[in-house]
């Protein structure tokens, strides 16, 4: 019940932040959340959440899904130039991403007691 997403254009700080708002959340109270939220990763996160649950749907039952975790790694970087005035070069670097989302059922934890 995973879905990776690798080289998202967006940097590992930007999408971290976003992740923080649905972790342990139900999937469709997270796809909510995410919806209003006008930023760009809230959009890419929206898609990797709907791929992990359609992924859970193949594999088993899907009541009672949530977040169980969200993984936002820092992917390689996109050297690019940018060209000046006189001659000269400037550089820029766009930061990526890898984010993995991973669904897990609620189940109830029983407690064990001391006899």
């Amino acid at each position: 019940m995973t879905a990776t997403l690798k080289y998202a254009l967006v940097s590992d700080k930007k999408m971290s932040l976003i992740t923080k708002l649905v972790i342990w959340k139900k999937v469709q109270d997270a796809l909510n959340l995410l919806d209003v939220i006008p930023k760009k990763p809230a959009k890419i996160l929206i898609k990797v959440i709907k791929s992990a649950n359609s992924n859970a749907k193949n594999a088993s039952d899907t009541k009672e899904l949530y977040i169980k975790e969200i993984n936002v790694g820092r992917a390689p970087k996109l050297k690019r130039i940018r060209f000046s005035s006189r001659s000269r070069i400037s550089h820029y670097v766009k930061f990526r991403s890898f984010v993995k989302v991973v669904l897990n059922t609620k189940e109830d934890k029983k407690v064990k007691t001391k006899n």
